[in-house]
């Protein structure tokens, strides 16, 4: 099992233009609408670094299939603005639900704990209070009341110990379903993109693009099947814009 840290904004893209005003959208799964990373990409980061005479039986080539099976790195938190705290790492029942169902069909025997099905639309289960304003969180546009829960106290220091990331201990909030889907949708960057004219520095006519990325404290979490992590390097770049410094993701192991 790896766990996926953001370092900067990720773009990892669907390949083709987007329908509405997003021209370069993220790739989502199709289900949820999460952002995730596809299997594909973390393969050909891999594959493009390996030149080890044992990269074809890992990775496969036209002539056989690799040993290595790569899922998708599928969202696990994400960073919303905060009133209080500046921002929170922000997830749901159903996300850690289908985590826990993903490592019991691995066999993976780790201690996750035993989470509450139900949050309620209204309110916001916390692992400290350090996000609490007036007994209120204040998420983007969204006042939730807060709710103390030791069980996401818990799964706040599980996965503070499997990221390497201490300050999930107090930022750590689960929010209902529905919530968290809307801001699945709405709390990544867009940004917007021009090409100028190589002479007069102007814009070009119709060269305005929108361009949308994971935000950086994005947490997401995959699974390598076969066989231990092929990488030497525990940061990795994924997606495109590289050379501007995006799609820095720091790999965490986790039962190995």
């Amino acid at each position: 099992m790896l766990l996926w840290h953001a370092l900067t904004p990720v773009h990892s893209g669907t390949g083709q233009g987007g329908t509405g005003i997003i021209d370069l959208p993220i790739a989502r799964e199709a289900a949820t609408g999460f952002p995730m990373l596809p299997a594909s990409s973390i393969k050909g980061v891999l594959r493009n670094g390996d030149y080890s005479d044992a990269a074809n039986e890992k990775f496969g080539s036209l002539d056989a299939a690799g040993r290595l099976t790569f899922t998708d790195a599928r969202l696990l938190a994400l960073p919303i603005r905060s009133y209080k705290g500046t921002f929170a790492y922000v997830t749901c029942p159903l996300v850690i639900r289908r985590l826990v169902r993903d490592m019991q069909a691995l066999k993976l025997g780790l201690d996750l704990t035993e989470f509450p099905h139900v949050v309620e639309e209204t309110e916001v289960h916390l692992a400290a209070d350090a996000l609490v304003h007036s007994g209120k969180v204040l998420f983007e546009d969204i006042d939730l009341k807060e709710v103390q829960c030791p069980a996401t106290k818990q799964l706040a220091q599980t996965l503070s110990a499997w990221a390497g990331i201490e300050e999930l201990q107090s930022r750590l909030a689960v929010v209902s379903d529905d919530v968290f889907s809307y801001f699945a949708q709405t709390a990544t960057e867009v940004s917007a993109h021009i090409r100028l004219e190589a002479e007069a520095k102007t814009v070009a006519s119709g060269a305005l693009w929108y361009e949308e990325t994971l935000p950086a404290e994005s947490l997401l979490s995959s699974f390598v099947i076969g066989g231990a992590w092929p990488a030497d390097t525990k940061v990795l770049q994924v997606g495109g814009k590289g050379t501007v410094g995006r799609g820095l993701l720091q790999v965490s192991e986790v039962g190995k």
